[in-house]
């Protein structure tokens, strides 16, 4: 009997329910958008180039690429000195995976300090390739000869 007064009262609570939980679903699109023009901005006042790395918790390449070459020492002391380095997860910003088309993760997109992009290197990069990859965009050699060159010069200089 009582069941019938609290209708009116629960589909208010239903409906601001609903706005609460859109307005943080928009809310966090906008902080990855506010994130990511955040990183560009400081790439070009900082003269950097950029690094976005797409991933997905549940990717399990992702997680190696995090544990392995990411975690790598040398390639964080690379990353905080030398990138601005931008972590996207594509199930919370889908705005920004549309943006770069990806289809799968990990995926890293490089960028040049102005914003304009250099290349997307997709899928897991081991810890040794990818230092050299961070050297090679460092040192804007992209302008000098294409990245399978470069890794195959490196490779053979070593």
């Amino acid at each position: 009997m009582n069941g019938g007064r609290f209708g009116h009262i629960l589909s208010p609570m239903k409906k601001a329910c609903l706005a609460l939980i859109a307005g943080i679903l928009l809310f966090a699109s906008a902080a990855s958008a506010q994130d990511y023009d955040g990183a560009l901005k400081a790439a070009k006042r900082d003269n950097k180039p950029v690094l976005l790395y797409f991933y997905s918790r549940a990717c399990y390449y992702c997680r190696l690429m995090d544990g392995n070459t990411l975690a790598d020492k040398e390639i964080d002391a690379m990353l905080k000195k030398d990138f601005v380095y931008l972590r996207i997860d594509v199930d919370r910003s889908t705005d920004l995976g549309r943006l770069y088309r990806i289809s799968g993760t990990p995926s890293s997109w490089f960028l040049e300090s102005s914003g304009k992009p250099i290349g997307e290197i997709p899928g897991y990069i081991a810890a040794k390739n990818f230092r050299r990859i961070l050297e090679y965009v460092k040192g804007k050699l992209y302008n000098q000869m294409d990245l399978s060159a470069y890794l195959k010069k490196t490779s053979s200089a070593k």
